[in-house]
């Protein structure tokens, strides 16, 4: 198998813009690796989205990362979630409204531009928060802040489907994880998306995110490639079967993004989403 990673990159110059409908096929066959997509949002909202977050720090419930990692989210990280999702689905609610809320500041409404773009690029399939029991929701995206010094370790996302916590995902979901990413305010240096040329296959074993091994591989042994994601811009990765990770953040300033994962729906021709 060839661990090589393939690039696909998409520009998109102008709201009216035709973007190509089958850049998700090519994610879930493996054909490409990366979706670029530029003007998502302008720059202008960008800087406005950012600085309101930092003057308003506690307009959404903040999750902290693990200390060293020196990052945190504004909703909730499932990953992070304990395992009883009753809080983090009634915090789901809460966050959905404050963030309609909030965008309307800005004449914006930040989830259905995301869904627009992302169901663009899928021949018009839906984008959705992911179910959880009953009528309660999943967190279609949430805010992801990375401070100085801040990073993500080098992992593949397909691991967070045996964690406790994804077990409605599991039920509702088929096939790898996706993900994207959207930059509102870059770090002053660092910070970047970096893809290695490795897949989580057998031969991966070692680089699995597993806090018990005694020796961590050596990733300067990997070829790999970093990616520039401009403010306004949409990163769309293979990210379940691709090593990746966020490398730490230099300079003073906090580096903003929208992120969120996604699988395809087991029924419906649709896909979902989970923060």
């Amino acid at each position: 198998m060839d661990d090589a990673a393939n690039f696909l990159t998409i520009l998109r110059k102008g709201p009216g813009a035709v973007l190509p409908n089958t850049a998700f096929e090519r994610l879930r066959d493996g054909s490409a690796d990366v979706i670029l997509v530029d003007e998502v949002f302008s720059k202008d909202i960008c800087a406005k989205i950012v600085d309101s977050l930092e003057k308003s720090p506690d307009r959404f419930e903040v999750t902290e990362f693990p200390g060293p990692f020196r990052s945190f989210f504004l909703g909730r990280n499932l990953n992070l979630n304990d395992p009883n999702l009753e809080d983090y689905f009634k915090a789901a609610q809460r966050f959905e409204s404050d963030l309609l809320q909030f965008g309307a500041g800005f004449g914006l409404d930040i989830a259905a531009r995301l869904v627009e773009v992302l169901s663009e690029l899928d021949g018009g399939h839906t984008f959705e928060a992911a179910p959880g029991p009953g009528a309660s929701r999943h967190f279609f995206t949430t805010f992801r802040g990375h401070r100085p010094g801040g990073y993500i370790p080098a992992h593949f996302d397909n691991e967070q489907s045996f964690r406790p916590s994804y077990r409605y995902i599991a039920e509702a979901t088929e096939g790898d994880i996706l993900s994207f990413v959207v930059t509102l305010a870059e770090a002053e240096a660092g910070g970047m998306l970096e893809l290695y040329d490795l897949l989580s296959t057998d031969l991966a074993v070692e680089h699995r995110n597993d806090d018990d091994l005694a020796h961590k591989p050596d990733l300067n042994k990997l070829k790999s490639h970093l990616v520039h994601v401009p403010a306004g811009s949409m990163v769309i990765v293979r990210s379940g079967r691709r090593l990746h990770r966020v490398a730490p953040v230099e300079g003073s300033r906090t580096r903003w993004t929208l992120c969120s994962f996604m699988a395809s729906a087991k029924t419906g021709g649709r896909n979902f989403c989970w923060g």
